[in-house]
Order: structure tokens, then sequence, then C-alpha cells
């Protein structure tokens, strides 16, 4: 079964890198070695050991590409778990545009002191961008209010009417990550509390992976064998499929995999296909067995990550292994985050979220972000430097 993927969000110093490091030390997901040396350090500074060191000592590994995936934490409970490290908004919108950030489970964390920032409604507005409808609103740092229950639902009222004006609904949960409060453990500090640890609440959640018909993007040819990923759905040998956007039918005659032969593939794989005579298809092409949605106007929700997006420019539109040119026609309207209002403007500036229309100078494969993320988020690109991504 795969791993449950985890994006945690929320306003710098809320707490996200102690959360995580409570929930490595307390599910047992590090080994001996490294907690030995976390407690020792901590023990030569004269302090109780600090679990946003065990986060912080996984960043130093990654920078040295030793033992850590790169953007990827892993833990156990009663499933398998993914984070998937998003260090601040920015970063987290690239990885949007390039698919690391499309989770299962969404956890925003909210320090009970601070309470709700102009970052954290950024952050539950661009969950709900990437279609992650599981939310998990951690109350972090209970132990800097007195555990007050006062101040818990104080912040759970202005959340949830944030939140349920972008259609969100979330699971509230109220922790001291530093102290284990509510983490995998249930605290005695909050007796009115009567819900489920976080722990618990994650290991409850119901995850439902749709199922999609086979898609298929080339990404290179070899000597006849087109390589590319199978973003859904599963080939077999003799079976007829179609490429798109030239709509011509073909028959698979062998699936390969490195150097072995399959009867049968399906997604994730990448693998190589050969078919029953010459196809002239390139690199983008998109292989299906059904009829998939083909689009020269598009209209999307497009967030800006450097520079600028502007009506009546030129640019390039990349979506699984397609390019294509193409003009941003009109923003229709650019979103204030923080208070929803919508006002027309003539651009998008560096982290502007806006609905804008776009026209493609040839047809493209596209489909719904929520039945097929892989072919229904695009980024932009002008002069080969990336500056926007974008959902159907």
């Amino acid at each position: 079964m795969k791993p449950v993927n985890i994006v945690m969000v929320g306003h710098v110093d809320h707490g996200k890198s102690t959360l995580i490091g409570r929930l490595l030390y307390d599910t047992n997901s590090l080994p001996e070695e490294k907690i030995k040396e976390i407690e020792e350090t901590c023990k030569a500074l004269g302090r109780d050991i600090e679990f946003a060191y065990i986060t912080d000592a996984l960043e130093e590994e990654r920078e040295n590409n030793i033992t850590i995936d790169t953007t990827q934490i892993f833990f156990k409970s009663k499933r398998d778990y993914v984070i998937v490290d998003a260090p601040g908004h920015k970063e987290f919108l690239k990885n949007m545009v390039t698919g690391a950030s499309y989770a299962d489970i969404g956890v925003l964390i909210v320090d009970a002191e601070e309470g709700i920032k102009e970052q954290t409604k950024r952050h539950a507005y661009i969950l709900k961008i990437l279609g992650i409808e599981k939310i998990i609103v951690v109350v972090n740092k209970m132990d800097k209010v007195n555990y007050s229950e006062k101040r818990f639902l104080e912040i759970k009222e202005t959340i949830e009417e944030y939140l349920s004006s972008i259609g969100l609904i979330a699971t509230y949960i109220p922790v001291s990550a530093y102290y284990g409060d509510n983490v995998a453990k249930k605290s005695g500090k909050m007796e009115w509390y009567l819900g489920d640890t976080f722990l618990e609440v994650l290991d409850k959640i119901k995850i439902e992976r749709k199922e999609f018909d086979f898609r298929f993007a080339i990404q290179d040819i070899y000597k006849g064998i087109y390589l590319g990923n199978i973003m859904s759905g599963e080939i077999k040998e003799g079976e007829e499929v179609k490429v798109y956007p030239s709509n011509k039918a073909v028959k698979i005659n062998e699936i390969f995999y490195g150097n072995k032969k399959l009867k049968e593939a399906r997604a994730p794989l990448s693998v190589g296909l050969v078919f029953d005579g010459e196809i002239n298809a390139e690199r983008g092409d998109i292989i299906c067995k059904s009829e998939p949605k083909i689009k020269k106007e598009i209209e999307a929700i497009v967030l800006c990550l450097v520079d600028e997006i502007r009506e009546g420019e030129k640019y390039k539109f990349l979506c699984a292994t397609q390019e294509i040119e193409g003009i941003v026609e009109k923003i229709v309207e650019k979103i204030d985050v923080e208070t929803l209002e919508r006002k027309y403007d003539e651009k998008l500036k560096e982290n502007e979220i806006g609905k804008v229309k776009i026209s493609l100078e040839k047809p493209i494969v596209m489909e719904d972000f929520n039945s097929l993320p892989e072919l229904g988020r695009f980024a932009i690109a002008k002069e080969g430097k990336l500056i926007a991504g974008g959902r159907i």
C-alpha cells in the first residue's frame, strides 16, 4: 500500500519543526544513534530535548546528501506516512508546480498564543487550490496559554470561519508539540478536550485514491521505443490506444520496464512502449485508451512565483511533457487571500493569485485537476525561467 502523503504548513515559528520532530521521536521513526546524538547535544546545552533539533539535523543531512531524501520525511504509525517538506510558501508553490506537494492530507499549524496570521490564510488557500480536502488544524503551543479551552475555541472559531468561506472543513486539535500533549499521547492537561490525538486523527482519515483511465506522457523516443511515465490507469500488451492530439489509433506490441518485458503495467511506472507500426508521435504527445479533454482555450487558477504575469503577454506553458506557447488573454480576477476580495487587475505580481484566461497556439491534452492532477496542473515560463504555476 502506498504511503499517505502529508503536507504541513503554517506561519513561520508556529512550531512545524517541533511537531515533525516530536512525531518522528514518538513513533520511533528515527535511528537510535540519531536520537542519542540529539539527546547528548541538548544535555550539553543544559536543556531538555529540543524536538526542532531533529528536523534541523535532517535538514543538515539533506544539504550534505546523507541518508535523508531531499523533500520527504518518513514515519510509521498504523500505516506509512510521508511528510512533504516545504520550508516556506514560495518553495511550497514551486513544489506544487512539479507535483511534489500533491498530498492526501494537509496540516495547518497555528500558534495558540499568536493566533491566525496572513500567511496562515495564504497557506490554507493554497491547500484549497491544490485540491487537498482532508485538513487538520493543529493549534500548537497550548502550554503557552496555560492549556486554555477558551483560547483554543477562540482560535478555532476564527479559522473555521475563514476555512468555511473557501469551502474547507477541518478537524481541530489542541496540542503542545514541545511537551507531547495530544500529539501521539493523550494530554492530562486538557481534560476538556474529548477528541483524538493528532496521530489517532491521522490514522483514522480514510484516503480514497481516485482511479483514472490510462494516460501516458511521451518523454523520449529511443530506437522505436516510446519512453515515458504512466500517469494513471493500466495498459496491457495487445491493447489498442490513441495518440493525442493527432487522434491516431495504434496497438501496443511490447511493454518494457528497463530491460524486462511486461505483459501489463500500471501507474506510476515509467516504461517503454513499442507499437505495431509507425505512429509519428513525439515528446509531449499523450497516449490514452479513452478520449481525453483537448483544450486550446483554458481558464485556470494561477499562482505567480516571481516577476509578474501580464495580460497580452506571450509565455510558454508546460503540462506533463507538453510544451506550448500561448498568450494570457485576460486576468479575470485577482484574489486577496486574506480578505477573499476579488478585483480586476491587468497583472499578477509575485505571490499573488488570480483566475486567468489563456489562449494556446495549438491544442494540448489537459484534464480537470481533481480528476488527474498530473494533467490538471501546469507551469508558466518566460525566457526559460519558471515564473508561475496553475491548475485547471
